[in-house]
């Protein structure tokens, strides 16, 4: 009877062992995306990304790369915080890019800031003729998805203030990012 307390008492360890290794490893399957891309906006009139974006395939490979990007910078974050919203795109013709962000709530600006930064360094398609403008809507860290129905990032707010009609978004981007000062 001894012995069989013994062995039931080395199968008592052994299960939770199984236990919390099966329990750990689901939580691995389980964590938060940090990067989630829920659709691809185009800002301009279809005409206009047509003649400015001649090549789909290399604007898809360029969205696909900030996906990538994105993902791996937000991987680092050691507290992460779910948040929703929108990653605004801008490329000039002369490989030159900007990125703005428009989340809820806003990232801290030491998540925020190496993020832009990241993206802005990632090789973007030849634009021809003028800027391209588009947003990614995305979910970081499994937020539900953003209801609002398109960007609206603070520096295009600060750009627009005083004016009377609605702006058109190459404008907008030419007020906030003039292609004299592009980088």
């Amino acid at each position: 009877m001894r012995q069989d307390a013994t062995e039931t008492n080395k199968e008592v360890p052994m299960r939770w062992c199984v236990m919390l290794v099966a329990g750990l490893w689901s939580g691995l399957l389980c964590a938060a995306e940090p990067f989630r891309m829920q659709n691809l906006m185009l800002l301009q009139p279809e005409s206009v990304m047509r003649d400015r974006a001649e090549n789909v395939d290399a604007l898809a490979a360029y969205v696909k790369a900030l996906n990538a990007t994105a993902s791996r910078e937000l991987a680092r974050v050691g507290a992460p915080r779910p948040a929703a919203g929108f990653v605004v795109v801008a490329v000039r013709p002369g490989g030159r890019s900007r990125v703005w962000l428009d989340l809820a709530p806003a990232l801290p600006d030491a998540v925020a800031n190496p993020l832009v930064t990241a993206l802005e360094r990632v090789p973007p398609f030849q634009a021809k003729g003028g800027v391209v403008v588009f947003a990614l809507n995305v979910t970081l860290w499994d937020a539900p998805p953003t209801e609002r129905q398109g960007p609206w990032p603070a520096a295009w707010q600060r750009a627009a203030e005083g004016e009377q009609s609605p702006m058109e978004v190459g404008d907008l981007v030419d007020r906030v990012w003039p292609a004299s000062a592009a980088h």
